[in-house]
């Protein structure tokens, strides 16, 4: 784990199948490993201690609870409406805890180490599967209470089974070490997996962000400023390089003049293309927004009327631009009629796209022969 993953707080109560459902596939698989692992111990102790089995009956019942409590479980993570709730975890650990304790008690009185009772080993495998179902704060309350469960049963074993030849510390340590340890693993595995997963989710909005950001600019640059957003790459360069060499050759001179004649022409281009009451047939902007727009916007306006008008599709003289500002929100909507409205969304659907990229809530729809396009306005000059 690296210091960011350690730094960060994941929300409260989730778990790190809520962050990402589709890692419930190998949980799944995970779960089905860890169910067969404490299904053969259970059978695998009970027939090498049989001698120690003094109820046959409650030993069959045990393993019987054990699978109950197992099958519950795997029902559970494999459903696809509710999963592994908390309910349904409690349950199943209820039935395991139940095996464990009638495990327990079907040797009593014949018990000869506390190392041979399977349930001590099981009811910790069941709290690891479930790390990636529920929270680091539920399987504490579980650790707890198997960890209690465990001392009692080596208790009550050592007062009633054992040869009295080591301490009942010694005896209670070993019954409890199984459940402890994978119960503290169980917690760390959980917050380990829920970290991981949030991180994950952090630097993936991070670099869409980024990738917003760059097709943003990219679309300024290459789409609505024209031959401006081509002078940038050339400008910056050239301006830093001069300031960082400190001197300014004959050849330098001769580039400065020929980028300042390609962007007086550029700015030139630029606001002969300014007006959008010049791409459309009927501008309604009473509180007069047009003018005010900031650049980028104006510029991302432009480029959808322009594309509407040369479409083959537009019924001439509907091309409608309305501009509105209230007094706490501005928004507009470009509306322009068609034969057929089908065909002319699919002539200006990349226009419509790169517009939801650069004016919030834009929205389109189609009603009748008419498309409408939304959208709101939050920046002006």
């Amino acid at each position: 784990m690296n210091v960011r993953e350690a730094a960060l707080r994941p929300p409260a109560g989730t778990t790190a199948l809520q962050l990402d459902p589709l890692a419930s596939i190998s949980a799944r698989g995970f779960l089905l490993v860890v169910t067969a692992v404490s299904l053969l111990t259970a059978v695998g102790l009970t027939v090498v201690a049989a001698d120690q089995v003094s109820s046959w009956p409650l030993a069959i019942a045990a393993l019987v609870a054990l699978a109950g409590g197992y099958a519950w479980f795997i029902r559970s993570a494999f459903r696809v409406d509710l999963g592994v709730t908390n309910d349904r975890f409690a349950t199943a650990f209820a039935l395991i805890a139940i095996a464990t304790v009638l495990s327990s008690l079907s040797c009593i009185g014949t018990n000869l180490y506390i190392r041979d009772d399977w349930g001590l080993l099981t009811i910790g495998l069941a709290m690891m599967a479930a790390a990636p179902f529920r929270t680091s704060a539920e399987l504490t309350g579980y650790t707890i209470v198997s960890t209690v469960l465990c001392t009692v049963l080596a208790a009550l074993h050592y007062f009633l089974s054992f040869e009295n030849s080591l301490p009942v510390a010694v005896i209670v340590v070993v019954a409890v070490a199984p459940a402890l340890a994978l119960g503290l693993g169980s917690i760390a595995y959980a917050q380990t997996l829920l970290r991981g997963i949030y991180a994950e989710r952090l630097t993936q909005a991070e670099q869409r962000e980024q990738q917003y950001e760059e097709v943003r600019s990219r679309f300024i640059d290459d789409d609505l400023m024209g031959e401006m957003g081509g002078l940038r790459e050339e400008i910056v360069p050239f301006l830093a390089r001069i300031r960082l060499s400190g001197t300014l050759s004959a050849d330098d001179r001769a580039r400065a003049g020929e980028l300042a004649k390609n962007l007086q022409a550029a700015i030139a281009q630029t606001q002969q293309l300014d007006s959008l009451g010049d791409h459309v047939d009927v501008l309604i902007d009473e509180s007069g927004l047009s003018p005010r727009l900031h650049e980028d916007d104006r510029a991302t306006l432009r480029a959808l009327l322009v594309a509407l008008r040369s479409s083959q599709h537009t019924r001439p003289g509907s091309l409608i631009l309305e501009l509105v500002e209230g007094e706490e929100d501005r928004f507009g909507m470009v509306r322009c009629a068609s034969p057929d409205v089908r065909a002319l969304r699919s002539d200006v659907l990349p226009f419509i796209r790169m517009t939801r990229l650069m004016l919030r809530s834009t929205s389109e729809e189609v009603q009748g022969e008419e498309m409408l396009v939304q959208f709101d306005i939050d920046r002006v000059a």
